[in-house]
């Protein structure tokens, strides 16, 4: 069978292609199917993360698969290393994300700070300013909320 596929990512680049599919052996049995994949669903405790790494290899490890907001959530967490509270600056952050714009997945958005508020992962407690907040590892988790 041949597919035709697109797919946007959350930078909004669009990608697409063509595949050939083959049927996987054994795979016409009825009733039977794969289980689903699943994700881990518990987030890495401070322990779990090595802040003393680079900002850039930081965000390489620990980034793959996150969405804009929540990538933004673990570069405040290294800028603070991981303290809640701690106050960042929003210009740092910006500087800091463009400055590695393809780990982190394209050139820094403003949105994704006003989602993470949402989520409650940081929090703006003055012009400027971003803090972690006690949930913040709840970004951590994957794809899934």
């Amino acid at each position: 069978m041949r597919i035709h596929f697109v797919v946007t990512d959350d930078s909004g680049a669009v990608f697409e292609g063509d595949a050939d599919l083959t049927p996987k052996s054994g795979s016409h049995r009825s009733g039977h199917s794969r289980p689903p994949f699943k994700r881990n669903a518990t987030a890495p405790t401070n322990a779990d993360l090595d802040f003393d790494l680079p900002p850039r290899a930081f965000v390489k490890r620990y980034a793959r698969g996150l969405s804009g907001p929540k990538r933004l959530t673990l570069l405040v967490a290294r800028l603070s290393d991981g303290k809640v509270g701690t106050s960042v600056l929003a210009k740092e952050i910006e500087k800091q994300w463009n400055s590695m714009t393809e780990p982190m997945g394209g050139r820094y958005n403003a949105a994704y700070q006003t989602r993470a508020k949402d989520e409650g992962w940081i929090d703006v407690p003055s012009r400027g300013s971003v803090v972690l907040r006690k949930d913040w590892k709840d970004a951590l988790k994957g794809n899934g909320r």
